[in-house]
């Protein structure tokens, strides 16, 4: 897909508050002019828009400065980085002093943000004196907007985009390893979906010498640092993966642990930046989490290893782990993820019977032994 190199530029637009966000889709922002017909500025997927005009509301402050639309400030890292952010590498090269607006949540305000927003704003070269959030409507007399150079699901960058990408790299100092892992540790705690016992596979790692990042305690400089310099990364699947999209191509192989079967997160974009890319399979059950309709909701799920197909995976990456496998340990480390995951969770007491049975088959004893 082609990158939109030139931004358009529209006169006296209104830009709103998010009133409310589904599915990662924000109901909020430009009220371009002819809106149906501007899918090349709003929010899309797989190229067509996937966003609704908001409401216009009476009033509102006029901003005369010139301003550039950036998009919605989604609190998922990856969602953000994937949908959202791809508007700026271009837009920053052809107006790199104007003021960036951008929406959030509703209630979020500028002093609200996250940590790692500044931090991504800093890598692109965005000062904060550039960024404004908008909270109350205004009316913006020059605002000037390009596409996603990139977007979710299928859609690749451009040899451009990815050099203005590229461009961000040049003040890190790669920190150069062989192999490195980029994993999840620790999130159970937080309900979120993660492999049960990954701790167990980190200390494995580590006393084999294997570089290893929690990106959810790294800095975003560091966490690129870390990518930037690896031979091989092995990430477990989550939004981490999203975080490679920060940087352009590099001469590297990236290994992908699924948690959920069949999926290929990131794809396309992952596809343009390394020379090898590999998504395994290495999950066998999963306590699972549900929508208020009974369908599943397989993100936060909670799963477990296929020992078999996880040890074959890290042998073909080049690291023999089965002689070291000790199964008793792994074990106690998946049940503590198990217990974090289910304190956090709450579930009621059908779904604990049916999460009780599960690691029953799966012959990993009571949860709360």
């Amino acid at each position: 897909m082609a990158p939109h190199a030139l931004l358009s530029q529209f006169r006296n637009v209104p830009v709103v508050p998010v009133t409310s966000v589904h599915q990662h889709v924000a109901l909020g922002g430009p009220i371009w002019p002819d809106f149906a017909g501007q899918s090349a500025v709003r929010h899309c997927r797989g190229g067509l828009p996937v966003d609704a005009e908001p409401k216009a509301v009476a009033g509102g402050q006029m901003l005369n400065q010139p301003a550039v639309w950036g998009g919605f400030l989604d609190k998922a890292f990856g969602h953000f980085v994937a949908e959202h952010l791809p508007r700026l590498p271009l837009a920053l090269q052809e107006r790199p002093e104007d003021l960036y607006l951008f929406t959030a949540d509703p209630g979020v305000t500028q002093d609200g943000l996250g940590a790692w927003v500044w931090q991504i704003f800093d890598w692109v070269g965005l000062r904060p004196d550039q960024v404004k959030i908008v909270t109350e409507p205004l009316m913006v007399a020059e605002l000037r907007a390009g596409g996603q150079a990139e977007m979710l699901p299928k859609a690749a960058p451009s040899a451009d985009y990815l050099d203005a990408v590229a461009g961000w790299a040049r003040a890190i100092v790669p920190d150069v390893t062989p192999l490195r892992y980029v994993s999840r540790e620790g999130l159970s705690a937080s309900g979120s979906g993660c492999h049960a016992g990954e701790s167990y596979l980190v200390g494995l790692l580590r006393a084999a010498g294997v570089a290893v990042i929690n990106p959810a305690a790294a800095p975003i400089r560091e966490q690129m640092a870390a990518y930037a310099g690896a031979a091989h990364l092995v990430f477990a699947e989550g939004s981490a993966l999203h975080g490679r999209q920060l940087l352009g191509h590099l001469p590297q192989d990236i290994t992908v642990l699924r948690r959920r079967p069949g999926r290929k997160i990131a794809l396309a974009a992952l596809t343009a930046r390394c020379d090898a890319l590999a998504y395994h399979d290495v999950t066998r059950h999963a306590l699972m989490t549900y929508w208020r309709n009974g369908a599943e909701r397989p993100d936060p799920a909670l799963r477990f290893f296929d020992v078999a197909r996880l040890l074959r995976t890290w042998r073909d990456i080049g690291l023999d782990l089965a002689g070291k496998w000790d199964e008793a340990a792994y074990v106690r480390a998946a049940m503590a993820d198990v217990r974090a995951w289910i304190a956090w969770q709450r579930p009621d007491a059908r779904r604990m019977v049916e999460y009780r049975l599960m690691l029953t088959r799966l012959g990993l004893g009571a949860w709360d032994a």
